[in-house]
């Protein structure tokens, strides 16, 4: 096994879990980022959750993450995870391998891309997920660019 490549945040605020990416991935580190993923949004199973993903800092990840990162997003779609946001600067890099990835909206889930903090917090906000981009950066610990 290799070492882990890759970093990741996460916070639970409310009914929102808000979470950071950072370097390029490997497949160990989307393992380890799953299983934690779990164990913090295990408060929120049994009730409707939404997501905020900041990837500005993030830098793709081998092929071997993905087929993990589809099974991640079906268990978070089935476990209550009823909105979801990425935020990033325009990048078709990370849009295609994102994409790819990642389930589009369907019923009883919706997920939207953001370029900045600010937007997703507030269509967060219009849904009933409340959070200000103060708690997000000040709980993930994150220094806005």
């Amino acid at each position: 096994m290799l070492p882990i490549h890759g970093r990741w945040k996460i916070k639970v605020s409310g009914n929102v879990l808000m979470q950071w990416f950072a370097d390029s991935w490997n497949e160990e580190a989307i393992i380890a980022y799953v299983k934690e993923f779990k164990a913090a949004a295990k408060p929120l199973i049994g009730r409707d959750w939404a997501i905020i993903s900041v990837f500005e800092e993030w830098e793709l990840g081998v092929p071997e993450i993905e087929q993990h990162v589809i099974e991640h997003c079906e268990w978070f779609k089935l476990n209550g995870c009823v909105k979801d946001c990425h935020v990033y600067s325009p990048n078709g890099l990370k849009a295609l391998q994102l994409e790819n990835m990642i389930p589009h909206s369907e019923p009883g889930y919706e997920r939207h891309v953001f370029g900045d903090l600010d937007g997703a917090v507030t269509w967060l906000g219009t849904h009933g997920f409340l959070l200000t981009q103060a708690d997000f950066l000040s709980k993930l610990d994150v220094k806005q660019k």
